[in-house]
């Protein structure tokens, strides 16, 4: 029978699956209904659940299956990927070593060795597919832009989460990740001056920082395994919806999907960069969709925002009044504002407290 959300209690069981907006279910049928259950839906706004009083014998049973299901299956996908996010640390510092090596070898005129670098990165990017969960440790440590080397295997790492979200091939996934990856090689051309400086302003450095996309281009040209769509992602990883970009200034109808996602995963690790230690995930999403209105698709920055904060369920937050808890649920309009299970088992829609934010993440 349907019950209004204010009228029901604790032992009440869910007759149906409730949804929040969302194709997974916020609560299952037949669980034995909690005050943090009742807090989620009221933080969702449900005004009535198809539930019906418990009996004391079932709601005994139940509660322990049900109460805290969903953390217990996080906490077992955790356990058992602890090795695993170990082997890919150690394969991703193999991965930036390597790059490095690659890179001097290119500023002293070799020409890029794809079979090479391909052996030294795939083992890596094979790995994360499988275990994306690593990109929070990289996220919360800042690995991502701890150097340029760093910086530019996690281009390919998350250009690669992004092509896998957007349902590319295997292959397509693959070439995508690898463009993030060489998409600077082109750096190696520059003086040593200009390679530590983010987008010199003006003048003749400016140009000499741009130029970097062309030389990336010739420089992977006639590497017979990168595909056109990885080329032209190359070529268009500075470019702007608004024609604003370079080198080429194409506009958003002339630009290939691969080549915004690159736009978009470069531009937030560029605003990862720029923002300090204490800033965490949700601000800097949203500074880059404020400052990228008009520039980066609006549908990838979006796809970016909930793709990756889904990644964050479960990672313990502190709030900005001091408050701790984790994160829970992530809302898919606005999933810089998740749902927040405090410690003392209280829920907290970020979404419906305006002047509360997360402060920071642990791990």
């Amino acid at each position: 029978m349907l019950v209004n959300t204010a009228q029901l209690t604790p032992g009440y069981v869910l007759r149906k699956n409730v949804y929040a907006k969302a194709e997974t279910p916020l609560i299952r049928a037949g669980t034995v209904l909690n005050q943090v259950h009742l807090e989620f839906l009221n933080a969702f706004l449900i005004r009535q659940v198809d539930a019906e009083p418990g009996s004391a014998g079932r709601q005994s049973v139940l509660k322990e299956e049900n109460l805290a299901e969903d953390t217990e299956d996080m906490e077992e996908k955790a356990e058992s990927g602890v090795k695993e996010v170990h082997l890919l640390d150690e394969a991703y510092q193999r991965a930036v070593q390597t790059y490095r090596l690659f890179f001097r070898q290119w500023q002293s005129g070799e020409a890029v060795n794809i079979g090479e670098f391909r052996k030294a990165v795939m083992p890596l990017l094979a790995g994360f597919l499988d275990e994306p969960v690593f990109l929070v440790h990289q996220l919360i440590r800042r690995t991502v832009v701890r150097s340029r080397p760093d910086r530019s295997v996690s281009l390919g790492l998350l250009s690669a989460f992004m092509g896998k979200k957007m349902n590319f091939s295997q292959g397509d996934i693959y070439q995508i990740g690898l463009a993030g990856m060489l998409c600077d090689c082109g750096m190696a051309k520059l003086p040593p001056s200009l390679l530590n400086r983010e987008d010199p302003e003006n003048g003749g450095g400016r140009r000499l920082y741009e130029s970097h996309v062309t030389n990336s281009y010739k420089m992977l040209k006639s590497v017979p395994t990168l595909k056109e769509n990885a080329m032209l992602a190359v070529i268009q990883h500075h470019e702007r919806e608004d024609g604003s970009g370079f080198p080429l200034h194409l506009t958003g109808e002339r630009l290939s999907l691969s080549g915004k996602i690159l736009a978009v995963c470069d531009s937030f690790l560029q605003w990862t960069a720029q923002f300090s230690e204490k800033d965490c995930l949700p601000q800097t999403l949203d500074a880059l969709r404020e400052a990228s209105y008009g520039k980066l698709s609006g549908y990838l920055l979006d796809k970016l925002s909930r793709e990756l904060m889904g990644l964050f369920i479960g990672v313990k937050v502190v709030l900005t009044d001091g408050k701790e808890g984790e994160i829970t649920f992530i809302p898919e309009k606005e999933p810089t504002r998740p749902l927040i299970r405090l410690t003392n088992n209280q829920v907290i829609a970020l979404s419906r407290k305006n002047q509360l934010k997360i402060d920071r993440m642990t791990h």
